[in-house]
């Protein structure tokens, strides 16, 4: 019976300890912040940068930081080499002692958050291997790194606490300029850990991702009004199928559609018919997804993927935001020596 008891209290115990565990883990998920990982000193040799940008990579993740390309939010680092030295082996290496000066900061403006230095050997035959090596050495778990990364997280939930309604605005000027990209990647940078303006960035992505829809649907709507005026039946039908199943000239398109249907022969309206039911299953089946969706987050996620060409999933650069482009870093000058 006490064997049975304490086999009991140990499972018990590592339920607890796993269930913490595991809310520790949501509770860092929920607090990431975004960070670019991003090598801005000409110091450093051209061949060691995917190694060191690797590096801040595991360096944020350790923290609980999100390392993601296009954030205002940057992890940096410069390089001072410290000694250089030829080794007296055959054949003769580079021997280098590097101090490796590590930032978070804003990129944009320019305002540095935290930094931590660390000292770092490396060898190799060439100074580009050295720099690579010296690299390999560093450790991303080492406790300066977190010191760095709490204290850069805290500047930058700080900033989007005080800046929410500037962050809302800009997206909402951005929208209106047609820069749908842009406005969806400016209220996806804002952390889950700032819940009031987080909720309000989820609610106006929602109304840029509705208005990218909408214009979608808009200029589809107008391609196949112009192919049907000439009675071009094939184009109308390809065009009517890159109309989102969320968007606002929905009614139109089915309009036109039955117009369209009515006015073909036996064989013009088996093929038409047959382009429209996938049209329509994609159409089913997309809405069966955001109906069984566990959460608004989940439902978001996927209207957010969702392809414009609804039928086919083949989308073009017309119907598509493209990825916008990296901020332009102001930091040369003001972190690096």
């Amino acid at each position: 019976m006490r064997k049975l008891f304490l086999a009991c209290a140990l499972l018990g115990a590592l339920a607890t300890s796993l269930h913490a565990q595991d809310t520790d883990n949501r509770l860092n998920d929920q607090q990431r912040v975004a960070l670019t990982p991003v090598v801005l000193d000409d110091a450093i040799p051209a061949g060691a940068h995917k190694q060191l940008v690797n590096k801040m990579t595991q360096i944020a993740a350790k923290s609980g930081c999100a390392a993601i390309d296009n954030s205002r939010f940057i992890i940096t680092c410069s390089a001072d080499v410290l000694t250089k030295d030829i080794t007296p082996t055959a054949p003769p290496m580079h021997a280098y002692t590097v101090a490796l000066n590590f930032f978070v900061g804003d990129g944009v403006e320019g305002r540095l958050f935290s930094s931590y230095t660390i000292e770092t050997k490396g060898v190799g035959q060439t100074p580009e291997k050295a720099y690579i090596n010296a690299l390999k050495n560093v450790r991303v778990n080492d406790p300066g790194f977190k010191a760095m990364l709490d204290q850069g997280k805290q500047e930058i939930i700080a900033y989007y606490n005080t800046y929410c309604d500037i962050i809302i605005s800009d997206a909402k000027n951005k929208v209106a300029r047609h820069e749908y990209s842009e406005a969806m990647d400016l209220l996806a940078g804002i952390p889950t850990v700032c819940e009031e303006c987080y909720h309000r960035a989820q609610d106006e992505s929602l109304a840029a991702y509705q208005a990218w829809r909408d214009e979608v649907c808009l200029m589809a709507l107008r391609q196949a009004q112009a192919a049907w005026t000439n009675r071009d039946a094939k184009a109308a039908a390809e065009a009517l199928t890159l109309i989102p199943t969320d968007g606002a000239c929905q009614p139109e398109a089915q309009a036109l559609q039955k117009d369209i249907a009515a006015k073909l022969d036996a064989q013009e309206r088996q093929e038409w018919e047959f382009k429209m039911q996938q049209y329509e299953d994609q159409r089913e089946a997309t809405q069966q997804r955001i109906t069984h969706a566990d959460s608004p987050a989940a439902r978001q996620e996927i209207i957010r993927n969702a392809p414009a060409n609804s039928n086919t999933g083949n989308t073009n650069t017309e119907t598509t935001p493209q990825p916008s482009s990296k901020p332009t870093y102001q930091v040369k000058g003001k972190w690096f020596k």
